[in-house]
């Protein structure tokens, strides 16, 4: 019996902090009784919510939030896809600028609740979004052999944190369902989730127009958005950029503007140093019922990239370079009534060095440096089919000295989608890619092995495949 009053010493502590716990609780409950506040939940951002008056300062649902913790919602965070604007429905979004598409959502969120004088939340509110896609397909390949697949293509959780008015963190992890044959030929054993954006962005646009990002994001270095839900456009493939930087940002809605620095993976130097720069500005004009959204950026070295580090950043290579390559990027969005325009152009400013990337059109008997360049240019109608959102597009994209980079020389994708109901999104994709020639070849360092673009039995032949992919995404 002596463990009895033993257990008793241990655990009353832990009853006494429930207890009181609920004391609390009880009590708001009760001064929620006495000044008649509205017990029932309420979404504060529903537009029959009442604003409290000064007696009534607090909600009882704000008051539970403040005594046991954090509510946690699930709600799409900003720069998902449109539910109900064809215009912009597309099944693959860019991942660039994600800290300014949050910041304006959360301007209208924030200019909102001072409008309804509905007090600021004293908990960070965490909102919780994500998607998972599935994606068969048949393909004739550059041989003329036939395969088909299904496959998870891709799966995403994300998490927005907003601790403040002016002060939020963005957590993104993404499931990759490559093979890495070092480790197993088996897609299921291979399967495992990376982070990709990880970041925090100090602004407010209701209040001042400057913002600041740190951590790890994808840079504001072109915009590389598509209406392809599986075949991304070359520029993407090719020049899309995710590092860990410091960028400081500016926006109304005429001029966009950002600037950021990050210690790039290849170097020229002894690379222990800040070596990577980069700037970004953008216009957004009307010519009527012409939408423009215009923007051209510049960095100090493309080889960074995520597509050209598949080459640099293989364990054989030491990412010293002979000299960095620096790029240009130009994109521009056009809507005009239901047709949506998109384009956008990258370009190496100068060649690289022909030891560390080379480029030959003779089969190799003479090299000269890669001078990657990239374009993409899509036209979208949309529509609707039985009143749901609906969007018929086709994206032509071509790349120049790109092949030891593992991508084709041309790409031509038809697409089609539409929403089955809100959160599920149908594509088909009918794709085309045409190889480098026959007689091209690439030196330097290359995409390691003899990947599908890069081997020469399947150069100077075209290749097509059909998909259909299925996103679920909340």
């Amino acid at each position: 019996m002596k463990i009895l009053p033993f257990c008793l010493t241990l655990f009353l502590p832990l009853f006494a902090a429930e207890e009181g716990t609920y004391i609390q609780f009880q009590k708001a409950e009760q001064e929620t009784e006495d000044n008649q506040i509205e017990s029932t939940y309420q979404n504060p951002l529903l537009d029959h919510v009442e604003a409290p008056t000064k007696a009534q300062e607090i909600t009882l649902q704000q008051r539970i939030a403040d005594y046991f913790g954090t509510f946690v919602t699930s709600s799409p965070y900003p720069g998902v896809r449109a539910t109900f604007e064809g215009t912009e429905l597309m099944a693959s979004l860019s991942n660039v600028n994600k800290d300014l598409q949050i910041l304006l959502e959360l301007k209208e969120s924030n200019e909102y609740m001072k409008a309804k004088h509905i007090p600021y939340p004293v908990n960070p509110r965490i909102f919780l979004s994500g998607e998972i896609e599935f994606t068969g397909f048949f393909l004739r390949d550059a041989r003329g052999h036939a395969q088909s697949d299904l496959d998870v293509t891709d799966a995403e959780i994300d998490f927005l944190i907003v601790a403040a008015p002016w002060l939020y963190g963005f957590i993104g992890v993404e499931y990759d369902n490559s093979v890495d044959p070092a480790l197993s030929n088996s897609r299921i054993a291979n399967s495992h989730f990376h982070a990709s954006s990880l970041f925090i962005t100090f602004g407010d646009f209701s209040v001042a127009p400057w913002y600041g990002t740190i951590g790890q994001t994808f840079l504001p270095y072109g915009q590389y958005s598509t209406f392809a839900a599986v075949h991304e456009p070359l520029t993407r493939v090719l020049f899309r950029t995710l590092q860990r930087d410091a960028a400081l940002g500016f926006f109304n809605n005429t001029i966009q503007f950002a600037a950021y620095v990050f210690k790039g993976d290849s170097h020229a130097d002894s690379g222990n140093n800040i070596n990577n720069y980069g700037v970004n500005l953008g216009v957004h004009f009307n010519i009527k019922k012409l939408d423009c959204k215009i923007a051209v950026g510049a960095i100090r070295n493309v080889a960074d990239s995520i597509g050209m580090q598949d080459a640099f950043g293989a364990p054989s290579n030491s990412e010293k370079l002979r000299h960095v390559t620096p790029g240009i990027n130009a994109n521009g969005n056009f809507t005009i009534g239901n047709w949506t325009f998109l384009c956008e152009y990258n370009q190496a400013l100068r060649p690289f060095s022909p030891r560390d990337a080379a480029f030959s059109t003779n089969s190799g008997r003479t090299f000269k440096g890669a001078r990657p360049l990239a374009f993409d240019v899509e036209a979208a109608y949309a529509f609707s089919i039985l009143k749901k959102p609906s969007s018929i597009a086709l994206a032509y994209s071509r790349s120049y000295e790109s092949l030891g980079f593992n991508v084709p020389k041309e790409r031509i994708t038809l697409i089609w989608a539409t929403y089955i109901f809100r959160g599920n999104l149908l594509s088909v994709e009918f794709n085309s890619d045409k190889l480098y020639g026959s007689n091209d070849r690439a030196a330097g360092n290359i995409v390691p092995g003899l990947p599908y673009f890069i081997n020469p039995r399947n150069l100077g032949h075209r290749d097509y495949s059909l998909t259909l992919d299925y996103l679920l995404y909340f």
